[in-house]
């Protein structure tokens, strides 16, 4: 056996061990763990069945995010027999992990496909439901996202977030016809000269037959060939809806999305308005590291972003953007959103077998992230003056 054959198994058996310890979690009688399935505490109740054979393979291929037979149900109002599959990167090697729930033929709110979504870095299980807030008061299209308490095998796993995801289903519930949709991905996507040649390897391509990266190729061709800023603006404004964009860049930066600005976001071509549109994802890691940056290094990740800023009447924009979140969600209002969430989910909190530990300490956390971060961002303010 060669070294890279050797890392490659090492490298599975990592991933079956821990796909074993978690069926043996959730199938071993845990105190504190609770099994009754109609037990919602409160929140919106989420299970799924799924048979021992369809478990194992599920676990079994788990790199591959392989569908598995499961019957969902949701809050006791719909049920469908279909698939799931895990979701998400970082979450497959945790136990708590993701599930793109496929509903095949019946919809549920107008949607055939969610995420039950384990936010496996977020431990107050509140920042997603608090971005998604502040990202719908700028008036962009958000995805409807609430707490759950999630079951599978009427075994209890904990607090999940039921959510939407961003695709054809999104656009057409909200009566937006979109052509092609585009994922940033592997933080690659802040359109960076270096990646003008290779776009597929930041954004992913949901569209009519193959990959079709016409849309944010032109967007790279204005930004790196066009030297004039006054000539630059002009034609950006052909192919991005700027003020989107730069509504999702204030919120972004106001609740510290660092993850947000090169990864994790949309754009979507807007056939009436002929345009590309921005939309967030992936809110789990906002307010978390407030120490770590100031608000220009965020900023500096997205070279389109940044250009923008550099036309005054961009700027400005952009400003007056930021400054309305500052005075409609001070830090005291943030932390009252949070601690309004919590009381809601307290009891399901309480009883989830692994986030129970870190009720108290997490929370706290995030008050202390929000507080700091909202010091950074007046400063950031003050020297952007209007």
């Amino acid at each position: 056996m060669n070294l890279l054959q050797g890392l490659k198994l090492s490298f599975i058996s990592k991933h079956v061990a821990v796909a074993l310890a978690f069926m043996a979690l959730f199938s071993s009688s845990c105190k504190g763990i609770h099994f009754n399935e109609e037990n919602s505490y409160g929140l919106r109740l989420v299970s799924l069945d799924i048979t021992p054979e369809e478990y194992g393979l599920l676990n079994g291929q788990l790199l591959s995010k392989r569908p598995a037979a499961v019957e969902v149900k949701v809050a006791g109002e719909f049920e469908v027999n279909c698939s799931a599959s895990y979701a998400g990167r970082s979450s497959l090697d945790s136990y708590r992990k993701s599930f793109d729930l496929n509903f095949c033929d019946k919809k549920y709110n107008q949607r055939s496909h969610y995420r039950l979504s384990a936010q496996v870095i977020d431990k107050t299980m509140v920042r997603s439901l608090m971005g998604y807030d502040l990202f719908k008061a700028m008036d962009l299209e958000t995805v409807k996202a609430e707490a759950a308490s999630a079951y599978i095998n009427s075994k209890y796993l904990g607090v999940y977030i039921f959510m939407e995801t961003i695709d054809k289903e999104f656009f057409k519930a909200r009566k937006l016809n979109v052509e092609g949709i585009y994922k940033a991905r592997y933080a690659n996507a802040g359109f960076r000269q270096d990646y003008a040649s290779k776009v597929a390897q930041a954004f992913s391509y949901d569209g009519k037959g193959k990959d079709d990266f016409t849309s944010i190729d032109e967007i790279y061709k204005v930004l790196w060939l066009e030297p004039m800023d006054d000539q630059f603006g002009l034609k950006i404004d052909k192919l991005l809806d700027i003020d989107s964009f730069l509504s999702y860049a204030a919120v972004a930066l106001y609740i510290e999305h660092w993850d947000g600005f090169d990864n994790n976001y949309f754009l979507a071509f807007d056939i009436d308005k002929k345009k590309l549109v921005t939309v967030a994802w992936d809110l789990d890691r906002i307010w978390e590291k407030p120490e770590d940056y100031a608000p220009e290094d965020l900023l500096s990740r997205n070279a389109l972003l940044a250009r923008l800023l550099k036309i005054p009447a961009y700027h400005r924009t952009f400003i007056t953007k930021v400054n309305k979140l500052n005075g409609d969600f001070p830090s005291d209002k943030l932390i009252a959103m949070a601690q309004k969430y919590e009381e809601k989910s307290r009891e399901a909190y309480g009883n989830d077998p692994i986030l129970s530990r870190y009720q108290k300490t997490a929370f706290e956390e995030l008050q202390k992230n929000i507080s700091a971060w909202s010091v950074k961002i007046e400063e950031y303010l003050g020297r952007n003056p209007l």
